[in-house]
């Protein structure tokens, strides 16, 4: 594995501009909206490099997000990055989706973005095989992996895969099987961005010790602090390597006359 070096836990402060939020299914090739990052403030976490080639059209905040990331490597070898919460709803799959398509534009490779989230089951007709299997359907069938992958929406050099339909994907796969996966997947890309549930979700919380980093995004005003200590420490203990947190949806207050309202 290529193990993160994490001195300490870094917050790269992203608040909210103008995009809505998103889900998983937003990357996905059948069905979803375009992505669009949030807005952030420029006095993140300073990237290595900035603006060069297609990276450049992408917001500052992700390419700074990018390059932190980068900054933590110990090798040249793929990387798996976890991207999770302490909380539902802080916007993890936003910040997940716009870190994958910088680093996209950044590899040679494809890069591969996997949602390990909840869905609801395909229900396909009796003798009717239609739609993209799941990750977890050609493991199960032994059918090349290649089967379950497809290029996400709107972008180019990212692959996007489900792992898993139903309620609790993760735990429907098991962490043997998930490891293999990951092992095998490591052969072809450079990147493997894994979409997880909030570290409440037990399997969600165990699957960062098969990562080479885990990013913990919290809300604004929202997620407490005692509440990232808490994941934090308990990927730590489940053998994960929290490599830093996201502050999402971060409000810019302005005074009256400043705003014209």
């Amino acid at each position: 594995m290529n193990r993160l070096s994490t001195p300490e836990l870094t917050i790269l402060r992203k608040p909210t501009g103008v995009s809505g939020p998103m889900t998983s299914s937003d990357m996905a090739p059948p069905v979803g909206s375009r992505i669009g990052p949030h807005a952030v403030e420029e006095n993140a976490l300073s990237p290595a490099r900035i603006g060069i080639g297609a990276i450049s059209r992408h917001h500052a905040a992700f390419v700074q997000l990018y390059y932190a990331i980068e900054a933590r490597r110990t090798s040249a070898m793929p990387l798996v990055v976890q991207f999770t919460s302490p909380t539902p709803h802080t916007g993890a799959t936003t910040v997940a989706s716009g870190y994958a398509r910088v680093a996209a534009d950044d590899c040679a490779q494809p890069v591969l973005f996997i949602d390990c989230n909840a869905s609801a089951p395909i229900r396909r007709p009796a003798k009717q095989e239609t739609g993209v299997p799941t990750l977890a359907d050609v493991l199960r069938r032994g059918l090349p992996l290649a089967d379950a992958i497809r290029p996400a929406r709107d972008a180019k050099n990212l692959l996007w895969a489900r792992l898993a339909t139903g309620e609790r994907p993760l735990l429907a796969l098991g962490g043997d099987r998930l490891q293999s996966l990951l092992d095998m997947l490591r052969a072809n890309y450079p990147v493997i961005v894994l979409d997880t549930p909030p570290t409440d979700v037990p399997e969600a919380a165990a699957v960062s010790r098969y990562c080479d980093g885990s990013v913990l995004v919290v809300e604004a005003g929202r997620t407490r602090q005692w509440e990232i200590e808490n994941a934090k420490a308990l990927l730590e203990r489940l053998g994960g390597q929290p490599v830093g947190a996201v502050l999402n949806r971060e409000r810019t207050l302005l005074p009256r006359w400043m705003g014209g309202h």
